[in-house]
């Protein structure tokens, strides 16, 4: 049985994306199974996946860059306004890019189906398309990306997941960020008590990110007064021991992998951090072993 984990935060530019996709492609670098879900509107995460796999969509206009590139049809707008049904076939939504790698890509469409959606079966159609193509049996991870925003999809994509894992940026408004998005969970607990009585959701913990290799006494401070907070320590956080270091290619190149780059630095930190997600995900879910697919 495989994992539905969602990484998300209330605060953009905090690294959830990245984190996301790179732990994602480290996962199917090494021999597991991996989906990727961008739920995201900005569909940050396709566009690196699309550039790095060659692929665009159906209304970009065709350039320099992408005149290549094959044209991807398949998006998460099918999940959430259910013509998958229709079409009844998995492969078109789901997009293989490898042996062990998949993704339903975003759409900067999506941003307009909120309005349109709402509804409890539209925040149920995530997790009602993941059952009912019996996802966690082909897949070891399913890694969903969410918007920095409480809305219609975080909602979807949390009702999907087994677990949930929050990168932060260590400045002045990280105590606030947390403690707004642990709200919101337990918000969403409460309105959706049935489901989460019954299987309930994990938090793996929350990762520092982009921190640089030797942090500023600043950053530093600004770690230490999160770790210390008593708002903090009263929800119970499990803070990751190993930070996301900051790797300067990142920004420059949208298809850019840390396990395709020369950095060795990164790559060990991306190992190793990979190694106490596992521990994190067994150690809340033992029965749900990391060794079955």
């Amino acid at each position: 049985m495989g994992n539905v984990i969602t990484f998300l935060n209330m605060k953009g530019g905090v690294g959830k994306t990245t984190l996301c996709k790179e732990i994602g492609y480290y996962l199917a670098s090494r021999g597991d199974r991996v989906l990727l879900i961008d739920v995201d509107p900005q569909a940050n995460l396709t566009q690196s996946i699309f550039k790095k796999y060659k692929y665009k969509h159906t209304y970009e206009r065709e350039n320099e860059e992408n005149r290549n590139f094959k044209v991807c049809t398949s998006s998460i707008n099918m999940v959430f306004n259910h013509s998958y049904i229709e079409k009844t076939v998995k492969e078109n939504v789901i997009l293989n890019l490898s042996d062990n790698l998949s993704i339903i890509p975003g759409d900067l469409n999506t941003i307009f189906l909120e309005r349109t959606l709402g509804g409890s079966d539209k925040e149920q159609a995530l997790k009602n398309f993941i059952e009912d193509f019996k996802l966690t049996d082909d897949f070891k991870y399913i890694l969903l990306d969410c918007p920095p925003t409480y809305s219609f999809y975080t909602t979807a994509a949390l009702l999907a997941s087994d677990f949930y894992v929050s990168p932060i940026y260590p400045d002045s408004y990280s105590v606030l960020g947390l403690d707004l998005l642990f709200k919101a969970i337990e918000k969403l607990k409460s309105v959706h008590r049935e489901r989460f009585k019954y299987r309930p959701i994990f938090q793996v913990g929350v990762i520092f990110s982009n921190i640089a290799k030797t942090p500023t006494t600043g950053v530093q401070n600004f770690i230490d007064e999160i770790l210390t907070s008593n708002e903090l320590k009263e929800k119970e956080i499990y803070f990751f021991t190993n930070a996301f270091v900051k790797n300067p290619q990142i920004p420059k190149d949208v298809g850019y992998f840390i396990v395709d780059g020369e950095n060795n630095h990164s790559k060990m930190n991306i190992e190793v951090i990979v190694e106490e997600f596992d521990e994190r995900i067994t150690q809340l879910c033992p029965q749900n072993t990391l060794n079955q697919i």
